[in-house]
Parts: C-alpha cells; sequence; structure tokens
C-alpha cells in the first residue's frame, strides 16, 4: 500500500469518537485564533489614550496585523507541507499567546506595531495547517461538518474576545494581557500532546512529489482554479470583515437606530451567519455539487441584502432580515472550503490553502478602509450596494472554478 492509500485509508475509516476529537481540538485552535485576531485590537483601544494612540493609529495596526499575516500564509503553507501541520500550529498558538501578553508592556505605537507583527506571524498559520490536519485525519464523509465546525469556532473566537474588557475591569492591563493570553499555550500543549489522532499529511506530499506531471513553485499558484479561489475568498472578507466594523454607524445613519439598537443588529447578523455554518455543514456532506450550494447561498443573502441598501425595510424588520442574510452567507462557508479542496492537488494542502486563506487577510486588509471613506463622505448605503455586489460575483465566481479544476484534481478529490 503507497503512503497516499495509507493517508486516505486511515482518513476514511476514522470512527466517529476519533473525529470529534479532532475536530474538536482544531474548531477551538481556530477558534482561538480569531480571539487573539481581535483581542488584540481590543487591548489597543483599553490602552489607546494612555499610549497616545489616535483611532487612525489603531487602524494603522489593525492593517500591519493583516497585511503581515497575509503576506506570511502563503510561507506558512510551505512550512506546513514542510515540518507537518501540528508543530507548526502549537507554534502559532504559541506566537499568539506571547503577541497578546507582550501587549502588557507596550507603551507607543511603534511598540505595538512591533507587537502586531509577532501576533501576526502567529495568526498565519492556521487555515494552512487547520486544513492539512482536517483533511487527512478526518472521515472523508465528515469533512463538510468538520469545515462548519472549523468555521463556527473562529465565529465563536471573535464573540470572546470582548472579555478582554472584563478582565481589565478586574485586574487591570496587565492581568488581562496575561490571562488573555493562556488559551493559546493551553491549546499549544494539547495539539503537540494530540498525536496520535492527528495524521501527518505529509505522506500525501511526499507520494505526489512522486507522481509525474506534480506541480511545484510558483506554477502551483498560476492555475486558474486555485488564483479565482484566492479572490473569492479576498471579496468575501471585504464584505465580512468590512461589515463587521463598520455596519454598526452605517445603521444609525440609515435608520437612525440607537448604538445599541445598531450593535444588537451586528450581533444578530453574525448569529445567523454561525448557524448558517452549522446548517451548510450537512449540505456540504450530503451534496455533491458544492459550487450550487455556495452560489445558491450567496444569491440569496444579496436579494436580503436589497432592501438594506435600498433602506426600504422598517427598523423593526431589520433583525430578522440581518438574521436570513447572515444565515445565507453562513449556509456556503462549508462549501466553499470543499471547493477549494476540489481544487487542490494532491499534496500541495498546506501551500494551497495557505495561499488561497491568504485572500482573506487582503479583503480585511482593503474592506474597512474603504468602507470607513464611504462613511465618512455620509454614503452608508453604498457599503451594501458593495455588498450586493461582492456576493453576485463569488456566486459566479464559485461556478467557474469547478469549470477551472483540472479533471485530475477533481477526481483525486472524490
Amino acid at each position: 500500500m503507497t503512503g497516499s492509500e495509507v493517508l486516505m485509508s486511515a482518513a476514511v475509516a476514522a470512527p466517529l469518537n476519533r473525529d470529534v476529537r479532532i475536530i474538536s481540538l482544531i474548531g477551538v485552535a481556530h477558534g482561538v485564533s480569531h480571539y487573539y485576531q481581535l483581542a488584540f485590537v481590543t487591548m489597543l483601544l483599553i490602552v489607546r489614550e494612555r499610549a497616545g494612540l489616535s483611532f487612525t493609529d489603531v487602524g494603522a495596526l489593525g492593517a500591519i496585523y493583516y497585511g503581515i499575516s497575509g503576506v506570511c500564509q502563503t510561507a506558512a503553507g510551505f512550512a506546513v507541507d514542510r515540518f507537518g501541520a501540528r508543530p507548526i500550529l502549537a507554534g502559532g498558538l504559541a506566537l499568539g499567546a506571547v503577541g497578546l501578553a507582550l501587549t502588557a508592556l507596550a507603551d507607543s505605537f511603534l511598540s505595538f506595531a512591533a507587537i502586531s507583527v509577532v501576533g501576526a506571524i502567529g495568526n498565519c498559520v492556521f487555515h494552512p495547517a487547520d486544513f492539512a490536519i482536517l483533511n487527512s485525519s478526518v472521515n472523508q464523509r465528515r469533512l463538510g461538518r468538520a469545515f462548519s465546525i472549523h468555521g463556527l469556532g473562529g465565529s465563536l473566537g471573535w464573540a470572546a474576545a470582548p472579555v478582554i474588557y472584563f478582565l481589565d475591569d478586574l485586574v487591570g492591563r496587565t492581568g488581562a494581557a496575561l490571562i488573555g493570553a493562556l488559551p493559546g499555550l493551553v491549546l499549544a500543549a494539547l495539539v503537540l500532546g494530540n498525536r496520535r489522532y492527528l495524521v501527518d499529511h505529509r505522506i500525501e506530499v511526499h507520494a505526489a512529489a512522486a507522481a509525474k506531471g506534480a506541480r511545484a513553485g510558483l506554477g502551483l499558484f498560476l492555475q486558474t482554479s486555485i488564483l479565482l479561489c484566492f479572490a473569492y475568498f479576498a471579496l468575501i472578507a471585504v464584505n465580512t470583515v468590512g461589515i463587521q466594523q463598520m455596519a454598526v454607524p452605517a445603521w444609525m445613519e440609515m435608520f437612525g437606530l440607537g448604538e445599541r439598537h445598531a450593535a444588537l443588529c451586528l450581533m444578530v447578523f453574525m448569529v445567523g451567519a454561525a448557524v448558517g455554518m452549522f446548517v451548510g455543514g450537512f449540505f456540504a456532506d450530503g451534496m455533491k455539487r458544492h459550487d450550487l450550494v455556495a452560489s445558491g447561498g450567496l444569491l440569496a443573502a444579496a436579494a436580503l441584502t436589497v432592501p438594506i441598501a435600498t433602506q426600504s425595510v422598517s427598523a423593526a424588520l431589520l433583525l430578522p432580515l440581518l438574521a436570513l442574510a447572515g444565515f445565507a452567507g453562513g449556509v456556503t462557508n462549508p462549501s466553499r472550503d470543499m471547493i477549494v479542496r476540489g481544487a487542490t492537488p494532491p499534496g500541495a494542502s498546506g501551500k494551497v490553502f495557505g495561499f488561497v486563506y491568504s485572500g482573506l487577510d487582503v479583503g480585511s486588509f482593503v474592506g474597512p478602509p474603504l468602507f470607513g471613506y464611504l462613511l465618512d463622505l455620509h454614503l452608508p448605503a453604498a457599503i451594501f450596494w458593495i455588498a450586493v455586489c461582492l456576493y453576485v460575483v463569488n456566486a459566479f465566481m464559485v461556478l467557474t472554478i469547478r469549470q477551472a479544476s483540472p479533471p485530475r484534481v477533481a477526481v483525486a478529490a472524490e
């Protein structure tokens, strides 16, 4: 039996209790990565006045974080394929913890900028490492649900970040930074301690390297399907992160809402997306045409966003409408991950997932400044018209990805 056959056999035959253990561990690890993303910004806001930072400075530090993470994520994918996903993931968790702990000492823009680089390098490893582990370790019939729990973990991690405010009130800035850093260290130890459950995907990497015609280097990323996946994630992140950061003031201006009501609207939107991710995992496992699930959900999200952009809905109906829009978008997440998996050549999980998911950092870098500029121009509705357009563009893009994927990749994925 070849190395790739051993890997496939292990993944297909994995029992339910083992899958639950792996999926839970990687889902929580992904949640910790998202938690550190917002916890870093939360610490910046807590110390902003004492450190002499403006809101523009805070935004610039966030841009540095996502920019460095995006640049490094492809390199992290190569590291995952070279050294294995498990040690790289544990290192990223530990580095994220160190980054947050160091915020207890920083007192200037330059010191926070240096810390943002540390945190960004820790953050860049999660997508290539997480997906390499899930693809090689989880029963193939449960991959869609594995991807949905992975996405749900990220959303819950974002939701957990405001705990830093409460820790600051209870134990002060230093205590909040040090206690807030503990989850990453605990998860790093758990990842290293679960070696027997986390299959080393490099078996497939070595098998692919020996295969005739295997692509390597830059040529791997120049495939049309891979470039389309990268563009898809960049455009999705413009919507997701841009709306997360700018929707509250936009809804306040558009619908005359109070800050708490607008914040509740954002929470409802995000909860709807989280529920959609969970449900989407069952769609991803039960349907072969993942592109139809993803495009259908995106078009539904676009249709539900139009009444918001036109301001033709009352404030009372805004909450249920946003819940449905978030759900429609969230349903697509597991299927989009299956689409990337289907476009990935055997043995290139770390590299491809690292490159493709760096599009999220690119979109996160672009979206908030663009939407913030529109708010400064008092054009809040333009944010949601852009969202509608991006939903539609991405709906057609996922249909194109299937057509652009080489036949040998589609067979290997199946």
